[in-house]
């Protein structure tokens, strides 16, 4: 019995580590803003992994902005608790194959990236990961909504100049493509629910503000 408490132990702190040392696309804007803060001469690098937002600042972040949406949907098919347990083990195929950008990603990557998490995960927790990557129910519909809307809110947060620089250096888009990929990749998944949809197209309206904002100065 003792084996089994710490092979369970093993296994927090295997992936305490590796969704600490795996870092998505996204700048997380309050670390580019400490930097910057003691780091007089810092120059901003989208690359850089101390400004990068961690995969497990990204888990943490979507449990926040889950329960705060969820009053709002007014749909009783949605589960909160199944959907926030979707939304703990999603990316956990990512500390395998690394996190790709959503506008770059291709269909084989995604397939490994599923094929790995089943590997990592209990099989007792294949079907509730399944449910989500397939879209199956409110539920799932909710939590991938919830994944896909939350780092357009990183990207609001940051400045005009860095989202911009962000954008040309991974995805060669311009300033005036920004908003379009956006709505083109991710609000598909919105329009299952009218209040997800028009929260998302305010934080699109906010972001095609900003650009504008900073270009006419």
């Amino acid at each position: 019995m003792q084996n089994i408490y710490s092979e369970v132990l093993d296994k927090i702190i295997f992936l305490y580590e590796h969704y600490s040392k795996e870092h998505r696309a996204s700048t997380q804007p309050f670390h580019l803003q400490e930097i910057q803060d003691f780091v007089k001469d810092y120059k901003y690098n989208c690359r850089d992994l101390i400004v990068r937002e961690s995969l497990i600042e990204h888990s943490g972040s979507l449990p926040i902005v889950a329960t705060t949406i969820y009053p709002y949907i007014d749909n009783k098919n949605v589960d909160l608790g199944r959907a926030l347990i979707m939304l703990a083990i999603h990316d956990i195929g990512e500390l395998v194959v690394g996190d790709e950008i959503v506008f770059t990603k291709k269909i084989d990557e995604l397939g490994e990236e599923q094929k790995q998490a089943l590997k990592l995960l209990p099989e007792s927790f294949h079907e509730i990961y399944l449910e989500m990557e397939g879209r199956t129910s409110d539920t799932a519909r909710f939590a991938k909504a919830v994944d896909k809307m939350t780092p357009d809110i990183v990207d609001l947060l940051t400045t005009a100049e860095n989202t911009k620089v962000r954008w040309k250096t991974l995805v060669n888009k311009e300033a005036n493509e920004i908003v379009p990929t956006i709505k083109e990749f991710k609000h598909p998944y919105m329009i299952w629910n009218d209040f997800m949809k028009n929260l998302h197209l305010e934080i699109l309206d906010r972001i095609d503000k900003k650009l504008h904002l900073q270009e006419s100065q």
